[in-house]
């Protein structure tokens, strides 16, 4: 019966997080984005990206981050508004699901990238989300105690693992405009795609 209650408890705290109809709409740029992301803490540094490959390529307040509430694996590049959106989701979602599920903290966010000038993987005459910094590819996280969480992993193997993950995409609906996950095709077995572009979709 504890457990079960457990479980309903989970279930409606990723229910309420998810919202699947995505994130609000970007809406700071400029100094007033980088003073929210210094009222959030966040850690980064302004970037001049100079020119592109490709000049549609454009980064509305690009920063390199290197933690938002935790630390990321390494810096990475991004629009200054996609890091205010994932401090808010490790602090609104993150911690509250690890604690729930796993009954750890998270200490280190691990990710596969974020800008990248390049083409959709679906579509190569579109370019991606990731060209305009805002997308992240996120591969797993850090526990308080040295446990490594990894979508590659740990998204098909039943257990506590899972079930942080499966809630953590659920959750990240509210926050993000698409989530695409190991369930969406394969070129995403290894990473949950999170990002704030003009597209509605949740692929959980």
């Amino acid at each position: 019966m504890l457990r079960l209650v457990a479980f309903a408890v989970i279930a409606a705290l990723a229910t309420a997080l998810s919202g699947c109809g995505g994130g609000p709409a970007p809406v700071l740029t400029g100094a007033r984005c980088l003073a929210r992301l210094d009222s959030q803490g966040v850690v980064y540094r302004t970037v001049d990206l100079g020119a592109q490959k490709d000049p549609r390529c454009h980064v509305d307040t690009a920063v390199k981050v290197s933690r938002v509430d935790e630390p990321l694996n390494h810096p990475v590049t991004m629009s200054c508004v996609l890091a205010s959106r994932l401090d808010e989701f490790e602090r609104g979602a993150v911690q509250k699901l690890a604690m729930a599920d796993l009954g750890r903290r998270v200490v280190r966010i691990d990710h596969l990238g974020a800008y990248s000038c390049r083409a959709s993987t679906g579509r190569r005459d579109q370019l991606s989300e990731h060209a305009y910094g805002l997308a992240i590819d996120v591969s797993g996280f850090r526990l308080s105690d040295g446990t490594g969480i990894s979508v590659e992993h740990d998204w098909s193997p039943p257990g506590p693992k899972r079930n942080f993950l499966i809630h953590l995409a659920r959750a990240a609906c509210g926050y993000f405009s698409v989530v695409l996950t190991p369930n969406s095709n394969r070129e995403h077995f290894n990473h949950m795609h999170l990002d704030i572009g003009p597209q509605r979709l949740c692929s959980v």
